[in-house]
């Protein structure tokens, strides 16, 4: 770590910021005015300003040696000039001298040079380039040429006209004359009025007019080039950031990556200042210190010289661009590098298989000025993740977004209808996971302290109620043995913590958690070191925690058991019909509730067979994660050989694993067989040419109907939303005329770029038509992964561990979003009751279940919805939770034993999407 400056130089370093210029430049404007007596009545504060502002400014000059420039020393004789002409010199000096004092005090002005020296320098340098000189030199000889020229002429025809405004007189001379022209050159205001003058003086006027309007515009092209070199050269200059975060790669096709920070950052604006609220428990009630969060600070590092043209919106103010190799030092220099508290670095598609090497190029070089900020990135083959580690070292986070994207398309497949979900929890438009880590010895051994019995443990149960109050789900806790620290300008780590998603179950045993003594619904205090929430925003989650750390986020002990004791008794009433109706029939609102919960059951997956048309680099994880999670999964796959210009066919067989023909031939119609893990397989089909669709409509009638059929947003093509829609219509209408074959459900998962472009679709994939026995059997599910990507990228960067988060999320083996459907009601049945978010939390807590969302009639889902009035059961279509999805079925009906603490199967640690 670099020694730490002297006081006095790092108060010289705050001149250069813009609060303190702005007020230097005020104090300088306000002791030139002329009003009497003002400069009498501030001269002691003026004094005391710019004589501190001169000690520093000696002192920046001494440190720079031998570095300092001219215009240093220049600017620093100005400032002793400015500071001497505050002294009351008028005193001291005759009267005849102090005549000169006026300008001396006007020597004040050109302090504010030093301000805008920058400025200032780049148009001193642009003035005085040899090209610019010539332009210059030649219009000013062209003007005063034809002055002179005409003058001349005027002189020797002895032309009488009022040539300086006062009317025709024998004294004109030589030079009022080349003054006249100047003038007829300079505007065409000073045409002659009238045509009542000498015909020569007319048609020197009007030529001399003409000719200075076409200079004029020639002045104004030169204009506008110098004003458009020194914005280009403003953008050479570093942007002057510090704690700020930096984005390297194709930024110009990042506008939804940009655009999701700057919302990001925009919801959170609450949290840039410090509350008077938390002042006063700080100092009187002894609660943890305020914190103050940055300004939403971005630059961004491209290729091109011209910015993107999403900079210009109203939002992206604080987002600068500068121009350059992301491997080149000179340019990470121009973007702030050194002081940048988090990085994401992209990948480029156009370089191909180089895409990691050039990433790795860039982390490199990033890591040789700025060791201690996060970087995230973007990793395009799965094989060179730990190698991106090995490079970053510590504070590197290889984001693997196929793997990603894989998991995730096949979340919505096991899963139908969580895309609602998703696109609110992994968008800045609804509630997202936040996560709050406990910095410093001081906040462990205040939160060791709230641990009760021999074993110093708290209630996750109670804690989760506590934190339901500030409308936070509290889904997790950070264990560990160290106490977590950050220092200043550095972001929170969690590196050296171990997550455990939902404390209602235990942690697989032997894991990392596991050992640190985490039992279900039991929170070791003395190693809890932080929380893990799903909130609108990370303020209600940090209030939850600086709660806890006062004691007052742990619910009392008595409304915690009654809650626990009443979620087990219906739990045991569910056991046969009689007692649920006895619950069901129940007159308080959580009697009804812990009986409309007891009727809940997990989403059975009805998939066996998929059909996928279309390549995408995340097709396969996607084959890789159906044969996890679907063991014998028949899979159809039908690829085009179109695109061979980015990746080529033969490159997109392999990355499936398939071997191709002793000739090298493709599939083709005749197809190609690939076993996948678990029983599963896949059948390959090539086309050549267009209309892949109807070679999907064939390839698929071979066999049984298919469950699901997945569209993939393939990359190539002028316009590849279109592609997609015109795919989805063609199977839309196979299915119309007959010509495919369906079970009795299916869902169709499409993956576009915009979703917005793609909802015509939906009303053209009608399921009476198509012959469904309803609109229930046929789902259309619409998802944008670019979003999704983008969004992941950003939260991943903003919120600490969410990247291990979402691992166990979309991984298997770890916790589950699971979908728990409600019965729906027989003919001429009515459901009754209503359902209040909390009471649902305590009545799912028997199952290991933490309820996240409700997805209601009309299809809109509440994620963490807001305190107030209970909703109607009718209307709650499903509940959305947290769970172990492959032990809730079997689980459902098993209720722990007083004391057991509600353990449930332990599972195995899910695999890494990210490190």
């Amino acid at each position: 770590m670099a020694p730490r400056q002297p006081l006095l130089l790092r108060l010289a370093g705050g001149l250069e910021t813009r609060p303190v210029k702005a007020a230097l430049s005020l104090l300088i404007l306000v002791s030139v005015l002329p009003i009497q007596g003002l400069e009498d009545e501030l001269r002691p504060y003026f004094l005391g300003i710019f004589g501190v502002e001169l000690l520093l400014r000696a002192a920046l000059l001494r440190q720079r040696g031998r570095e300092r420039s001219r215009l240093d020393v220049l600017l620093f004789a100005f400032d002793v000039i400015a500071w001497v002409s505050f002294l009351p010199l008028e005193r001291l000096l005759d009267a005849h001298a102090a005549h000169a004092l006026p300008v001396l005090r006007l020597t004040r002005l050109f302090l504010l040079l030093r301000f805008t020296r920058e400025i200032a320098i780049d148009l001193y340098a642009i003035m005085t380039r040899r090209e610019l000189l010539e332009q210059f030199g030649l219009v000013t000889l062209a003007v005063w040429g034809l002055a002179f020229g005409a003058s001349v002429l005027l002189s020797h025809l002895a032309i009488s006209h009022d040539y300086d405004g006062r009317g025709p007189v024998p004294d004109t001379t030589f030079f009022d004359r080349i003054w006249w022209s100047f003038r007829q050159l300079e505007s065409a205001d000073n045409l002659v009025a009238n045509l009542h003058v000498h015909p020569v003086v007319a048609v020197l006027s009007l030529g001399l007019t003409m000719v200075g309007v076409f200079i004029t515009s020639f002045i104004i092209g030169i204009g506008a080039n110098v004003v458009d070199q020194v914005v280009r050269a403003a953008r050479r200059r570093p942007v002057g950031y510090a704690g700020h975060a930096l984005v390297i790669g194709p930024v110009h096709e990042a506008e939804m990556l940009v655009q999701e920070f700057v919302r990001l950052y925009e919801r959170h604006r609450a949290l840039r200042s410090i509350r008077l609220s938390e002042l006063w428990v700080w100092l009187v009630r002894r609660g943890p210190p305020p914190t103050r969060h940055a300004l939403p600070r971005m630059a961004l590092l491209g290729t091109e010289d011209d910015p993107p043209a999403y900079l210009y919106a109203p939002r992206m103010r604080w987002v600068a661009y500068r121009t350059g190799d992301s491997a080149q030092p000179e340019a990470l220099g121009l973007v702030g590098a050194a002081g940048a508290k988090r990085a994401l670095i992209l990948a480029r598609p156009d370089a191909g298989p180089d895409a990691d090497a050039v990433t790795a190029m860039a982390l490199s070089s990033f890591r040789t000025q700025n060791r201690r900020g996060h970087v995230f990135v973007e990793v395009q083959e799965s094989k060179n993740r730990d190698l991106l580690q090995a490079v970053g070292g510590p504070g590197t986070y290889p984001l693997d977004m196929q793997r990603f994207l894989g998991f995730f398309l096949c979340q919505h497949l096991i899963t139908p209808g969580v895309e609602a979900l998703y696109t609110d929890l992994m968008t800045a438009d609804g509630s997202e996971f936040y996560t709050h880590i406990f910095l410093g010895e001081e906040a462990v051994r205040t939160v060791a302290a709230l641990g009760e019995g021999p074993g110093g443990e708290i209630s996750f149960s109670r804690m989760a109620r506590a934190a339901c109050q500030n409308n936070v789900i509290l889904a997790g806790v950070f264990l560990g043995d160290a106490a977590p620290e950050r220092r200043a300008g550095e972001l929170v780590s969690t590196e050296g913590l171990v997550q455990w998603l939902n404390p209602l179950l235990d942690p697989p045993e032997g894991s990392p958690a596991w050992a640190l003594g985490a039992r279900a619904g039991r929170v070791p205090a003395r190693r809890l070191r932080g929380l893990i929430g799903v909130s609108a925003t990370y303020a209600p989650l940090r209030r939850y925690g600086r709660e806890l750390l006062m004691g007052r986020g742990i619910a009392p002990a008595e409304a915690a058991n009654g809650a626990g004791a009443s979620a087990n008794g219906a739990g045991a009433s569910a056991g046969g019909a009689g007692a649920a109706a006895d619950d069901a029939g129940a007159t308080d609102g959580a009697g009804a509730t812990r009986a409309w919960a007891a009727t809940l059951s997990p989403h059975q997956s009805r998939l066996d067979r998929v059909l996928i048309v279309g390549y995408s680099p995340a097709l396969p994880s996607l084959l890789h994660a159906l044969a996890q999670f679907v063991p014998g999964i028949e899979v159809t796959l039908v690829l085009g050989e179109r695109g061979d210009e980015r990746m080529p066919l033969a490159d997109r067989l392999a990355s499936l694993g398939v071997t191709p023909a002793p000739d090298g031939a493709p599939p083709g119609q005749a197809g190609a067989r690939l076993d996948l893990p678990r029983g599963g397989s896949v059948a390959v089909y090539t086309q050549h040419g267009h209309d892949l669709a109807s070679l999907a409509v064939r390839c698929a009638a071979r066999g049984a109907p298919a469950s699901a059929a997945v569209f993939l947003s393939e990359p190539e093509g002028l316009d590849r939303d279109a592609r997609t829609a015109m795919r989805l219509i063609r199977f839309a209408r196979a299915l119309e005329s007959g010509e495919l074959a369906h079970g009795a459900r299916l869902h169709v998962l499409a993956e576009f770029s915009s979703v917005a472009k793609g909802e015509h679709v939906r009303s053209l994939l009608d399921a009476g038509k198509c012959g469904f026995a309803g609109p229930d059997r046929l789902r259309l599910s619409l998802v944008s992964t670019e979003r999704i990507k983008n969004y992941f990228m950003v939260h991943s960067a903003f919120v600490p561990g969410v990247t291990t988060l979402y691992d166990e999320l979309l991984g298997e083996g770890g916790q589950d979003l699971v979908r728990i459907e409600a019965p729906r009601p027989g003919p001429g049945e009515r459901v009754n009751g209503a359902i209040a978010f909390e009471e649902l939390r305590a009545a799912l807590e028997p199952r290991g279940v933490i309820p996240m969302a409700l997805e209601l009639d009309d299809g809109a889902v509440l994620l963490n919805p807001e305190p107030g009035p209970a909703l109607a059961a009718a209307r709650i279509r499903a509940v959305y939770a947290l769970a172990r999805g492959r032990d809730l079925a079997a689980y459902g009906d098993r209720q722990p034993e007083e004391g057991e603490g509600r353990e449930a199967a332990r599972g195995e640690q899910a695999p890494r999407i990210s490190a």
